[in-house]
């Protein structure tokens, strides 16, 4: 099945406007991301390439962050993207391109 990223594009744009290091298929793995963000970057969004498959394949998957958990859910919410905030800083954005 094909799923448009589009809206997902578009909201990566609008975190990186607002200072976001905002970045999709980023690295292999979260660990690999993590250690690949640049140490003086606060303010984070990604998702890796195993998470990008399972978007391709389902339409959905995980971002990684730091930051302010409420702007970035409003700007995920804005593009019609989000499926859950998450609970704490120790659990990921659940999102989904259907």
């Amino acid at each position: 099945m094909f799923y448009n990223k589009e809206n997902l594009n578009n909201a990566f744009k609008e975190l990186r406007k607002l200072g976001y290091f905002a970045r999709q298929n980023f690295k292999d793995c979260q660990k690999c991301a993590w250690g690949a963000v640049p140490v003086d970057k606060a303010k984070v969004v990604f998702y890796h390439s195993q998470d990008n498959a399972d978007l391709l394949k389902y339409g959905e998957c995980y971002l990684s962050w730091s930051g302010d958990a409420d702007e970035i859910a409003a700007v995920l919410e804005k593009h019609g993207v989000l499926l859950k905030k998450p609970e704490s800083e120790a659990s990921r954005f659940e999102i989904t391109i259907k």
